[in-house]
């Protein structure tokens, strides 16, 4: 029987999660407060199948000393946090010190059930569904295993629908796509749809479909992504940048299990599965009214949290293998043991596809058989400086002015090419613009360097949103951003 730590210091609360996983077969050992709680972990070496954690309980220790206390202790078992509201600097610091969940109070007791099934399932024995995701979804660490046995419960049931969280990168496709395949639906189609490439003006139209004659250029009948589905498996990365409009509609997708194309006055049966994905936090989105609570509830029936590679360390060394095996051809190549040693100290806060790139980038430098730290691609990997065996490795934190006086010079340059011949008979827009554009080239692409291509951090740095900084960086006519970091904005 799975046991389960709560810390609450609500008897009542309590007593629901005990009567809610009474009917899972587990077992619920309580702590009203936080030292209760403290006393419990240092006095369960086998640990807990998962526990449950009151972010705002009276006294000492508090939430973040808890969790950290339970991650340390048991790296595998699952952590929930709850609180009084739902906090978005609480939530996104919850997960990332690696809680799976954030319940909000009031509880809701379906909500509670299905979190608990999930966190129960991620500490259950392998089952064969684990050994077939282990097989394609490289990795050995603890915490990686423990993702893919929340993913393994929750693919026979082709009517949960599932909310995949975390940062670019980390593989939340691939493990839609192993949902799919594993699953009862897997002779169904699969349709992957990312929502934030698709003009908003459009959006509607490829989701539910369109009948003739429904605006001025439907020339003809097309079915929605919702409608090619079928039985099969409806994926929609990027569910965050869902306009509030469409959450609207397609909360009534999921309430009615219909849905009519645009123009059109037929009710259409909705029968795929639903997994939803996203790199923001949601919660954050929820709080600002940016996203619907209601709708946000309704796709987190199971949210699993994808960890980024940085939790997974001891993954590193056979996702490199892995890679350079796939893309080094017949050629023999070997990592160089120094360049092993920068790469496992690396951040690769573009996770599972900037370390793909960077195996790709080297392998391109490399004319030998192995690959050293100069084939390196340091331009995607920010600043890196060896000396000797100590890597010094960093994309959290600013650089120095130490490159002011080049920067000027570069800036000088970029002025003096932009200046138009005729600048004087030009409206004053119109001549400004030129010089507009030549600042932000230099001034935008070094805060981005500032903050080792950290999106975010160096929008913030610029007194601007992410969509800011990037529109401004298209306009200056800089190369398109790729796998910069960008967490929410």
């Amino acid at each position: 029987m799975p046991k389960v730590l709560v810390v609450d210091n609500s008897p009542r609360d309590v007593e629901r999660f005990r009567n809610l996983l009474a009917k899972e077969s587990a077992e619920v050992e309580v702590c009203l407060t936080g030292a209760a709680a403290e006393t419990a972990i240092a006095a369960s070496p086998d640990g807990f199948a998962a526990a449950v954690i009151l972010w705002d309980i009276p006294g000492p220790p508090f939430g973040f000393d808890l969790l950290s206390q339970c991650r340390r202790r048991w790296p595998e078992t699952p952590v929930v946090v709850m609180s009084g509201a739902l906090d978005a600097a609480l939530a996104a610091r919850a997960f990332a010190l690696g809680a799976r969940d954030f319940l909000e109070k009031p509880l809701d007791s379906e909500r509670i059930r299905t979190c608990m099934q999930a966190l129960i399932a991620a500490s259950d024995p392998e089952s064969p569904l684990v050994e077939q995701l282990r097989g394609t979804l490289l990795g050995e660490s603890p915490v990686w295993i423990a993702t893919l046995k929340q993913v393994a419960k929750v693919i026979p049931h082709a009517d949960t629908r599932i909310l995949l969280i975390g940062e670019s990168g980390t593989g939340k496709e691939l493990l839609a796509q192993a949902i799919h395949r594993l699953g009862p639906q897997s002779s169904e189609p699969l349709v992957p749809v990312n929502v934030g490439e698709i003009p908003p003006t459009l959006i509607e139209s490829a989701l539910f479909g369109h009948e003739r004659g429904a605006f001025t250029s439907a020339v003809g009948r097309r079915e929605g992504y919702l409608e090619e589905s079928g039985e099969g498996t409806l994926f929609l990365d990027e569910i965050g940048d869902l306009a509030l409009d469409l959450q609207g509609k397609l909360l009534r997708v999921i309430q009615e299990k219909q849905f009519r194309r645009v123009g059109g006055d037929r009710a259409i049966e909705f029968k795929a599965r639903l997994i939803g994905a996203t790199n923001r936090d949601l919660a954050a989105a929820v709080n600002v009214g940016a996203f619907r609570r209601d709708l946000f509830h309704r796709l987190a029936e199971v949210m699993i949290h994808i960890p980024p590679l940085r939790e997974r360390k001891g993954d590193v060394d056979r996702l490199l293998n892995h890679f350079l095996d796939a893309n080094g051809g017949d050629r023999p190549l070997r990592f160089a043991r120094e360049t092993l040693t920068i790469l496992r100290s690396y951040p690769f806060l573009g996770n599972v596809r900037e370390l793909e790139n960077t195996v790709k980038g080297a392998l391109i430098a490399c004319d030998g058989a192995s690959i050293l730290p100069r084939h390196l691609p340091l331009q995607s990997m920010g600043t890196l400086l060896t000396t000797g065996d100590r890597t010094i490795a960093s994309n959290a934190e600013p650089t120095t002015e130490r490159e002011l006086a080049p920067a000027q010079q570069t800036l000088l340059q970029e002025l003096v090419r932009s200046m138009p011949e005729n600048w004087m008979d030009m409206p004053y827009r119109e001549a400004a613009q030129p010089y507009i554009q030549a600042f932000d080239r230099v001034y935008l692409k070094r805060k981005l360097e500032r903050w080792r291509h950290n999106v975010t951090q160096a929008a913030k740095d610029t007194g601007v949103d992410g969509k800011t900084f990037r529109k401004r960086w298209k306009e200056a006519g800089l190369p398109p951003l790729g796998a910069e970091e960008e967490t929410d904005d």
